[in-house]
């Protein structure tokens, strides 16, 4: 099988796409802007949020989201502490904690749009707190785990077999479809989560079963409800336009 060699050009992390005095994580090296093939816009990208939709995040502030306090991912500990950038986008600041919503949400589809500024990037978004979709710098790699996997709440051998990320400095959106665990009335559950997620217009999973999550997100159990997290993992990326349409 031919291998396919990482399009990767990086600059030094005094790159303009992150403050250098943030404490960035040591292996992160900064994209060099106009060093990748152009790839194709996904129709996703820009999406207005429909009617209804619970906007938690539309470039003008972070009243929505809070700071996670440390290890205890459901509880919050003040304001969040990432910065808004041009564009009407927010960044992550290495070191400052992830974000949890205000808001819990049990079965919902949300739309977020993201773009790694380098490599590696470590990132996700992860439903109820718990569930995470990975969001990794992947771009022409044919080995290690796509982005968009869901790889702390399924088994091994499950990864997607697509390949879907832009070119770092890209904008990328990924819409996911979440069906919460179901408990019967004495609380023990009846059905597992499940979720079918999309990346820049390609489907990377169809309703797929999700087990219990493991790591740090494994200590929380399950439960009908939870919040919204977006990963700090010690390396910059931004996010914008993220909606959640809540399913009755």
């Amino acid at each position: 099988m031919k291998t396919i060699r990482p399009l990767f050009a990086l600059a030094v992390c005094s790159s303009s796409a992150f403050a250098a005095e943030e404490p960035v994580d040591s292996r992160f090296v900064a994209a060099k802007a106009g060093a990748y093939p152009v790839t194709s816009v996904p129709t996703t990208l820009g999406a207005t949020p429909p009617a209804g939709a619970v906007v938690l995040f539309d470039g003008k502030n972070l009243e929505a989201w809070a700071k996670k306090a440390g290890k205890d991912w459901l509880k919050e500990d003040g304001p969040a502490r990432w910065k808004l950038v041009e564009g009407g986008a927010v960044e992550v600041v290495p070191a400052s904690d992830s974000l949890i919503s205000h808001q819990k949400f049990g079965d919902c589809r949300v739309h977020l749009e993201f773009r790694t500024l380098g490599a590696p990037t470590n990132s996700g978004i992860y439903f109820q707190a718990r569930y995470e979709v990975d969001i990794n710098e992947s771009f022409g790699r044919a080995d290690g785990s796509p982005c968009g996997n869901l790889g702390n709440c399924t088994p091994k051998g499950t990864l997607p077999k697509v390949r879907a990320s832009r070119a770092p400095l890209e904008w990328q959106a990924l819409d996911v479809d979440f069906r919460a665990p179901r408990f019967d009335a004495a609380g023990k559950k009846t059905a597992n989560a499940r979720a079918t997620v999309v990346l820049n217009g390609q489907k990377l999973y169809d309703e797929q079963e999700l087990n219990l999550p493991t790591g740090a997100a494994g200590r929380l159990g399950e439960a009908p409800t939870g919040p919204i997290m977006l990963q700090e993992h010690g390396m910059p990326l931004q996010f914008r336009n993220v909606w959640v349409i809540e399913k009755k």
